[in-house]
């Protein structure tokens, strides 16, 4: 089956980074993106969601590698999962900062734990890699919302900018993934689409129940113009969720996959403009044509 693949464009390799951002020295307010609380709470509610979630993603990746032939597709789960482990290893670090500032992270935390738990517990192995790769989905989408449209990330603290950026760039990176382990496995369609409504409805749910906590620990609830804003940025015209929907039905095709939307273009730029975070590069400053760009 793996001739019948799409792979990524050339040029994108799924790859590991060791990270280095300033917000870790210089720190960021409560309120770090345009001072507003409820964009800030939504993103920082939303990074306690990676603990619990990446070590899902590669569990669903790992307990399928041995029956995985394709020595290209075995490196990449290796290399998707050192990527992931890397993601959480980072967004800990902001957890622990806003912690710190007295926002209930561990509460959050918890209930997307609470929820990928029950996952664990219902779902065959094959079923837990759809609903991964649905999941994946959903950040790839984000990945493109974050550098399709500038105004999602406009105010925000740049140092805290720089780590969703770079997440979003290896959420592009490795979006084929999952996909292309469910694929060589022979993972069916209907399997496929069953896990996605629920999949995503649940994070987003949980994503707003969540901020909406934390607006009312921090007595924001009353913040009206702060709250029809956010609730705008997030399902409004051009808003975060409302741009995923075209995203969102695209996966409901038989001959859908991941990198049918190219983000390649995005990833070079990521890595031109941030290349110096990195302290591991293979190559900190890669040429923007995609015939020289980072392999």
């Amino acid at each position: 089956m793996g001739a019948a693949l799409i792979r990524r464009p050339e040029g994108v390799k799924v790859t590991y980074r060791r990270m280095k951002f300033a917000f870790e020295d210089e720190g960021f307010e409560r309120y770090w993106h345009g001072g507003s609380p409820f964009r800030s709470l939504f993103w920082t509610q939303l990074s306690t969601a990676f603990e619990p979630g990446e070590k899902f993603f590669i569990d669903s990746a790992r307990a399928l590698k041995g029956e995985i032939d394709d020595p290209a597709l075995q490196e990449e789960i290796m290399e998707f999962c050192r990527q992931e482990g890397h993601h959480t290893a980072q967004h800990l670090k902001f957890d622990r900062m806003n912690a710190e500032m007295g926002i209930d992270i561990d509460g959050c935390r918890a209930r997307y734990t609470r929820l990928l738990d029950r996952a664990r517990e219902k779902l065959e192995p094959m079923e837990m890699l759809a609903a991964t790769m649905a999941l994946e989905h959903f950040t790839a989408g984000f990945a493109d919302q974050y550098f399709s449209r500038p105004h999602i990330s406009a105010g925000a603290d740049r140092n805290v900018h720089a780590l969703w950026a770079w997440h979003a760039a290896e959420e592009a990176e490795h979006k084929g993934t999952c996909f292309d382990i469910y694929r060589e496995l022979g993972g069916g369609y209907f399997t496929r689409i069953i896990t996605m409504p629920a999949s995503w409805f649940l994070i987003l749910a949980l994503s707003v129940f969540n901020t909406f906590s934390l607006l009312r620990k921090d007595k924001k609830l009353w913040d009206l113009r702060d709250i029809f804003a956010g609730l705008w940025y997030l399902f409004g015209f051009r808003g975060l969720i409302t741009g995923m929907l075209p995203s969102f039905l695209s996966y409901f095709s038989p001959r859908f996959h991941p990198w049918k939307t190219d983000n390649s273009q995005d990833i070079r730029d990521w890595q031109n403009e941030y290349g110096d975070l990195i302290l591991n590069p293979v190559n900190p400053k890669p040429d923007p044509s995609p015939a020289t760009a980072v392999s």
